[in-house]
């Protein structure tokens, strides 16, 4: 038989590990990598967590478009008169399952005024993923790609979930980093309506 000796695979473990952990960092660097803001607007690099941001007078892009999980493409201003929760998250992240919970709940009991969207800003997943991801989960709402991260550009986003909440006339109103309580989301809708 094969011999292997403590000392050697203490080393190969330790090794192992530090790839491991490097490959990670390279791949949440790689996926948050920030882009060049090609738009005609500035980007957004500080952000008060629920703040309203009226007062700035920031309309989303009415040319947004974004690659859907059901294959079609959206442009945002097809959701004009709509409010829309955009749910910045990724398919690996642990704490954007907890979010859906409250995804849910504000889906249950604010739909028709209220469109969620789910996005991913990790450009290494594909629209298939999604379409994975919302069918083994059952959820309902829309889910896509932060195509040319438009979102992630423009909120400087370095952090899962990040949700944005746009009113009804197209203007961006709160950005919030983290998990948002369903409670909150319903106030901050309600808030708006």
């Amino acid at each position: 038989g094969i011999k292997v000796e403590p000392e050697k695979m203490a080393i190969t473990g330790v090794v192992l590990v530090v790839v491991v952990v490097g490959l990670l960092v390279g791949v949440s660097v790689f996926a948050f990598e920030p882009t060049e803001n090609t738009g005609n607007h500035s980007t957004i690099t500080e952000i008060t967590p629920d703040r309203d941001l009226l007062d700035l007078g920031l309309q989303i892009p009415s040319n947004w478009e974004f690659d859907m999980a059901d294959g079609s493409t959206l442009t945002i201003s097809d959701l004009d008169g709509k409010i829309i929760l955009v749910d910045l998250m990724a398919t690996w992240c642990s704490t954007c399952t907890i979010q859906n919970e409250y995804l849910q709940t504000a889906y249950d009991s604010l739909a028709g005024p209220l469109v969620i969207l789910s996005l991913t800003v990790d450009r290494s997943e594909t629209v298939g993923m999604m379409l994975d991801y919302q069918t083994d989960r059952g959820l309902p709402w829309d889910h896509g790609l932060d195509t040319d991260s438009k979102f992630t550009s423009y909120f400087s986003v370095t952090q899962v979930p990040t949700l944005v909440l746009i009113d009804s006339d197209g203007y961006f109103r709160y950005v919030h980093v983290g998990t948002w309580s369903a409670a909150v989301i319903s106030d901050k809708v309600t808030s708006i309506i």
